[in-house]
């Protein structure tokens, strides 16, 4: 049996920038074995497989790794709701039009709410993905001088404006440590030996998440790139899994007031694959923090692949 599938680029408003992802819009009949010998087959971060269910505009929605099956992700959604109405399986019948993915990875049931909204053309145009969370924060985190080593990086190129290295959790946690520019986001490279002699492996946050507000020419208001253990050192991974634990990490500043904020975020070097993330977020100065992740996407390509079943 054939099965269509389709590639799109996400996050990006460009071709072959953001993060790509094959989605098969309908994979109803597919086991998880088939799924995850596809999804090594096209050996890429994330393969998307979705089957309707009875509920309008919903969608079941598993995802794979070359490995193993993974939660949905802001990418992986965005990838999904970007798709189904981009191949009229769901109908853009409002200006902005609701789309519900269902996970239930590990029997942990988990309904994601998108909303894709249409353009002049009546094509599909910007995804906004809406979360509630609630951050942990802890304010002891490795030293000015562990971090610039960990980032091989100099001491002067840790911090501005008043804001702190953090260690943020949404679930999973993340060091956070903001970087005095672009360049010298561009420039660090993770060291094992100076992180493993520090105090962060401790606090089990195993990705550090990097940001600045220098981008240079670009609209984005924070540049964002992660690093890690089990990082490669050429690697420039999504940041989608870390942006609710930033969102917190800026309404834990003491200048950030209560109310609404809204502010963009670019991953990828600015001659490489740049992503661009806009978020919103609802800023009550407590731990629970409501936030809109919105973005667009690319159609790249559209094929098939036969099954025997």
């Amino acid at each position: 049996m054939n099965y269509n599938y389709y590639t799109a680029d996400v996050f990006t408003e460009h071709a072959f920038h953001g993060v790509p992802l094959p989605v098969f819009p309908d994979a109803s009949g597919l086991s998880s074995e088939k799924m995850q010998q596809i999804a090594g087959e096209l050996s890429t971060s994330s393969t998307i497989f979705l089957s309707a269910t009875d509920g309008q505009n919903s969608h079941n929605i598993r995802v794979f790794s070359k490995e193993k099956e993974l939660p949905a992700s802001m990418h992986t959604v965005l990838a999904a709701s970007f798709i189904l109405a981009k191949t009229n399986t769901v109908e853009l019948s409002q200006q902005h039009t609701q789309i519900s993915l269902k996970s239930s990875l590990k029997d942990h049931e988990q309904v994601v709410k998108s909303y894709v909204s249409k353009n002049s053309d009546g094509e599909a145009s910007l995804v906004q993905q809406t979360y509630d969370t609630h951050a942990a924060i802890d304010y002891y985190t490795p030293t000015t001088e562990e971090l610039a080593a960990m980032l091989s990086l100099t001491p002067a190129d840790i911090g501005f404006d008043n804001y702190r290295p953090l260690i943020v959790s949404c679930g999973v946690p993340y060091l956070i440590v903001p970087i005095k520019s672009y360049t010298a986001i561009r420039e660090a490279k993770f060291n094992e030996a100076a992180w493993s002699n520090s105090s962060a492996p401790t606090s089990l946050a195993q990705e550090i998440l990097l940001f600045a507000n220098n981008t240079d020419e670009n609209p984005a208001d924070f540049h964002a790139r992660l690093l890690g253990p089990a990082i490669a050192h050429h690697e420039d991974p999504p940041i989608g899994g870390a942006i609710a634990a930033f969102a917190n990490h800026i309404c834990d500043h003491e200048q950030i007031q209560a109310g609404t904020h809204v502010f963009g975020i670019q991953r990828g070097a600015n001659d490489a694959r740049k992503s661009m993330f806009y978020v919103e977020m609802d800023n009550q100065q407590s731990k629970d923090l409501t936030i809109r992740v919105g973005g667009h996407a690319v159609l790249m390509s559209e094929a098939s692949i036969k099954i025997n079943q």
